[in-house]
């Protein structure tokens, strides 16, 4: 494991954030459920009844099971079974109809149930008894139909199955599995198999389930506005698989198909290049005016405003939320407030506060859990991290494994479910080295330092590569980029930026990365660049409405937002979007708390 590189520093600059604003040290009942025992502990009426229900249906097991009191044999194929008609009728919607209603099982002794398997009946019963039942895959696919019929609608077991199911879940079975579902009513289960199919669509859609889906199902997928996918020429080749797979049958839904890919997101390339050239596409005159519409999308984008419709909105996938942890505020000191902001509506809320104030502080988010890491208190940098399940109702923030070195103003950022750091300042040196985090084994690893110690820059992650942009070494503002690969663990030098920046937004779209603002050594920047992966090469493109540095930066709902920062006079609390394809800057939004240094994450939600 190698230790922290650190750069050459300076008395004078060594604890002094470039641009930053200077921290003055002078603003551094009762219950009526409850009820009180003997004994003098204390319950819960709830707890009582629960206790209670568990122990009275234990009792009736152990009568069915002695053969005592039963008023009802059930046979199924040449096995019969003991019961009681309440207690079948009391956990079965169907045995309730056949035991209240007009039926002729009514006053029958022995009820012959037909299309059922003596052994799934047995592990029913025994779960309608409160028996512990073990799902398999042998049973789940037997089990969960015949609860359906029976109409055990919110019993154990059919949460099991349901929970047994959903952790099975992969790119190869979802769509069987949500199908599954839609047929038994197993409605939280189709819900889950549905959101696993819209986060893992570009997977899902190379396996043999996709392929066998009738047109009403393929297109039912396509239109939804929840896939998320990093490109739509995804959805435009799943659909042309899907028709080729059978063509001679299936070329007959092309026009349906197609028009809900959102061809004006397609890449000119990709529109010239592979659909103006499938034959398929070419014998359709509706299908070339979709691409011609998509063309004309590219070619006039003075246009785009009047363009209208599905075909011209982005998939919006997850609801978004953008989390602001930390910064420093209005008075003059580090903070610990939580904002979480919802693009979609527009509302700003307040989550828990930080378990400690943190200026220069960090965050990340993997799934609903949110990580902030690092900073600094206002006397120390820290290496603590804490985390939010977001999951979780009325969450608290929990203490992780700390990072191996102090850290204020790292670089952050998730690549496949790990949290990489890099950088930051830890009191007395500007670091160069990288740490890795698992959450599945709470531990932070330690990998190659980068060339350059720095604090203040940016770290984002393209493919299998990480990118830590400009930043601060102790006496210079920086202008490099350095490449971490991840699967040979390694940096290398790329191009440099136009202008040096530290702490500047930084975020990715697709195989772009922009980055917002920043200090220069001189003036606080509004300017953006935005570097091309794949050519090397950055360019200017429009500048933000306001100067901003050591603000944060997110691709969110398909654009780019930058929120808050410092202007050089005055804290920001505003939030300014980015249309890529417009090339245009927006101010949308304001944050409850006006501040700089915080730490920004996206969390995505489903609705």
């Amino acid at each position: 494991m190698a230790s922290p590189t650190t750069s050459n520093t300076n008395n004078t600059a060594k604890n002094k954030v470039p641009g930053s604003i200077s921290q003055n040290d002078r603003f551094l009942d009762y219950d009526s459920k409850t009820l009180t025992l003997i004994n003098g502990t204390s319950t819960t009426n709830s707890s009582n009844d629960l206790v209670h229900s568990q122990q009275l249906i234990a009792r009736m097991n152990k009568l069915r099971k002695a053969e005592h009191l039963c008023d009802v044999t059930l046979k199924v194929e040449q096995t019969l079974f003991l019961a009681h008609r309440l207690v079948l009728a009391a956990a079965s919607d169907y045995f309730a109809a056949m035991f209240t209603g007009e039926m002729v099982e009514r006053h029958m002794n022995i009820i012959e149930l037909k299309g059922f398997n003596a052994s799934v009946m047995e592990i029913l019963l025994n779960s309608i008894y409160g028996e512990s039942v073990t799902v398999t895959n042998d049973n789940v696919q037997d089990i969960l139909p015949a609860a359906s019929l029976l109409q055990l609608n919110g019993t154990d077991i059919q949460r099991q199955c349901a929970l047994f199911l959903a952790s099975h879940l992969e790119p190869a079975n979802c769509l069987g599995i949500y199908c599954f579902a839609d047929l038994h009513n197993c409605s939280q289960l189709k819900q889950i198999a549905l959101s696993f199919i819209w986060t893992h669509f570009a997977a899902v859609v190379h396996s043999d389930e996709f392929l066998t889906l009738k047109a009403n199902e393929v297109e039912e997928l396509i239109q939804s506005d929840e896939i998320e996918v990093p490109n739509e020429e995804i959805i435009y080749n799943c659909v042309m698989a899907w028709l080729k797979h059978d063509q001679t049958f299936r070329q007959q839904y092309l026009l349906t198909l197609l028009q809900h890919v959102r061809l004006p997101f397609l890449s000119a390339r990709f529109i010239t290049d592979i659909c103006d050239t499938d034959p398929l596409v070419r014998s359709s005159h509706k299908c070339r005016d979709l691409l011609d519409e998509a063309k004309r999308y590219h070619l006039r984008p003075d246009c785009r405003k009047v363009m209208t419709g599905t075909r011209f909105t982005s998939r919006r996938g997850k609801d978004e939320h953008l989390i602001v942890a930390g910064g420093f505020g209005a008075h003059q000191r580090p903070v610990d407030i939580v904002e979480r902001w919802n693009p979609r509506t527009n509302e700003w809320t307040s989550l828990q506060s930080l378990t400690k104030r943190r200026r220069y502080a960090a965050a990340a988010a993997i799934g609903k859990r949110l990580y902030v890491v690092g900073g600094y208190d206002g006397r120390q940098r820290m290496n603590s991290v804490e985390c939010l399940d977001l999951s979780q109702e009325n969450a608290t923030w929990q203490p992780v494994a700390s990072l191996t070195y102090r850290r204020a103003l790292p670089g952050v950022c998730v690549h496949q479910n790990l949290i990489y750091v890099c950088g930051g300042f830890d009191g007395s040196s500007r670091l160069a080295s990288t740490e890795c985090y698992d959450e599945k084994t709470d531990v932070w690893t330690i990998g190659e330092d980068m060339h350059v110690g720095r604090e203040g820059a940016g770290l984002v992650s393209i493919g299998d590569h990480l990118y830590c942009i400009g930043g601060y070494d102790g006496l210079s503002l920086l202008q490099t980029v350095e490449k971490y690969d991840i699967n040979l663990g390694r940096w290398s030098q790329m191009a440099p930026m136009l202008t040096p920046r530290s702490g500047a937004g930084c975020a990715t779209i697709d195989h772009y990365i922009f980055a917002c603002g920043g200090f220069d050594g001189t003036i606080h920047l509004s300017s953006v660049e935005r570097y091309d992966s794949q050519t090397n090469q950055w360019t200017n493109v429009t500048s933000m409405s306001v100067r901003r540095c050591y603000c944060g930066s997110a691709f969110i709902r398909g654009r780019i937002a930058v929120i808050g920062g410092y202007d050089g006079t005055s804290l920001l609390d505003t939030v300014e979007v980015y249309d890529s394809d417009k090339d245009e800057w927006t101010i949308e939004s304001q944050m409850l708390t006006p501040r700089c240094d915080s730490g920004f994450a996206c969390v995505a939600y489903r609705q």
